[in-house]
């Protein structure tokens, strides 16, 4: 992975460094409870899962690293849920917040933006990258996000899983 692949942005949350790409296989994905989620996800392909699939309760293992965005409209989406996991990694808890595109933090815009992608393209991305946790400025990271529809078929949410990586090196293929 080249170094132009990331995304470097000055942001007042934990993340350093992101990659953000398709997932292809769930061969590629380094972490047990990012893998859990996409492999759930895939196992309703060539179709996508609906929101009303998912129950936190039989993903209890990796409901710490869960977190659930709702899709409001383009570039707007609002966060529903996030597991302890989530908190620690992102520095603070986000649950209720409203992601914009028009936000004036560049990690909400950004964010917006990507999952922009994730409605637009139909299909799970993948992220791996470096944190600033607990002043060690090379903490990695991978998370893997998935549409899910509705009842009516439209996507309505984003289900994500995120973990740190140990004894990885999240910026290499």
């Amino acid at each position: 992975m080249k170094i132009s692949d990331f995304e470097f942005e000055n942001r007042s949350d934990n993340f350093k460094k992101i990659s953000r790409r398709a997932v292809l296989s769930a061969d590629e994905i380094l972490s047990d409870s990012v893998r859990a989620l996409y492999t759930w996800w895939a196992k309703f392909h060539p179709d996508m899962p609906k929101r009303s699939n998912f129950d936190i309760a039989e993903h209890w293992k990796i409901a710490p690293h869960i977190h659930i965005l709702q899709f409001i409209k383009p570039g707007h989406y609002l966060y529903r849920l996030n597991g302890e996991k989530v908190v620690d990694i992102v520095g603070v808890s986000r649950r209720g917040d409203t992601i914009t595109v028009e936000n004036p933090l560049p990690e909400d815009r950004l964010f917006a933006s990507y999952l922009d992608d994730i409605v637009s393209e139909a299909k799970p991305k993948r992220c791996v990258g470096t944190l600033g946790l607990f002043d060690k400025t090379h903490s990695q990271f991978e998370s893997v996000d998935c549409p899910v529809k509705n009842e009516a078929g439209e996507i309505e949410f984003i289900i994500g899983a995120i973990t740190t990586l140990e004894n990885h090196d999240a910026t290499l293929d």
